[in-house]
Formats: structure tokens, sequence, C-alpha cells
């Protein structure tokens, strides 16, 4: 079972083509990446909002016949191109988050897996165990 491990990064916005920031791992073609735990340990003097993002491009010729192209497509500040919130998690300061796999269950990636955090510190860092398949 793989294990990423990344820091709590922040987005910057009105920095184009941003994407990798709190990468925890990158798409593998044709898999799936199944999330079986997580640990976030916050030790900074403030709450963390992580929000994990499922960093996938949509396929110029898949896209409706309307001709918009959801690659091309920015969410917000986030800079992840699908703009997915996979999962959702606000740690309190001082204090360790684990989610087992009952926890992870049905939570799956088609592309890079991307951890963003309210503000950018080296006092949170996320661990992620996946599979793929």
């Amino acid at each position: 079972m793989p294990t990423a491990r990344t820091q709590a990064l922040a987005t910057l916005s009105g920095v184009a083509g941003y994407i990798g920031s709190g990468k925890l791992w990158n798409a593998h073609e044709h898999k799936r990446a199944e999330l079986l735990g997580l640990t976030i340990d916050n030790q900074n003097t403030v709450a963390q909002k992580v929000k994990l993002y499922d960093g996938f491009v949509t396929d110029a010729s898949k896209t409706g016949a309307a001709g918009d192209t959801e690659a091309a497509e920015f969410k917000g500040t986030s800079n992840v191109q699908s703009g997915l919130i996979r999962l959702e998690l606000t740690v309190p300061a001082g204090e360790t988050h684990k989610l087992g796999k009952e926890d992870c269950e049905g939570i799956e990636f088609l592309g890079r897996a991307n951890a963003i955090a309210d503000t950018t510190t080296s006092d949170c860092i996320i661990i992620a165990q996946y599979k793929l398949k």
C-alpha cells in the first residue's frame, strides 16, 4: 500500500497554472486511486480546514455537444482542474485526526490527489494511504 505525505499548502490565487500545491500523488493512466487511510497532524496554533481535491483533466473530445471544454475549467482559487472535492476535514489546533479504511470507504480519485489547507504551514502534515485499482 503506497503512502504519500505533504505539508499543508494554501492556494495561490491569481497564479495561473499553479496546480501542484499539496500534491499527495500523481495521476496514473487507466487507474483510479482508492483512499485507504488519512492522518492530518495539525500542530499549528490555528485550526486547519483541509480539502482533498481530485485533479484530473477531461479530454476535449469527451465534452458535451455544446463544445464546453471541461479541461479549461478552473474552480475558484483551488487551481485544481477538476474542482472535485473528495473530502473536507477541519482539524483543531494541536490535534491529530486519523481516518481508517471504514471512514475512507468509497473515496476514489481519478487523477492526482491534492491536499489544500487554509494556510501554508510546516506544522500541519497530511499523510494518506491509497491503493491503485
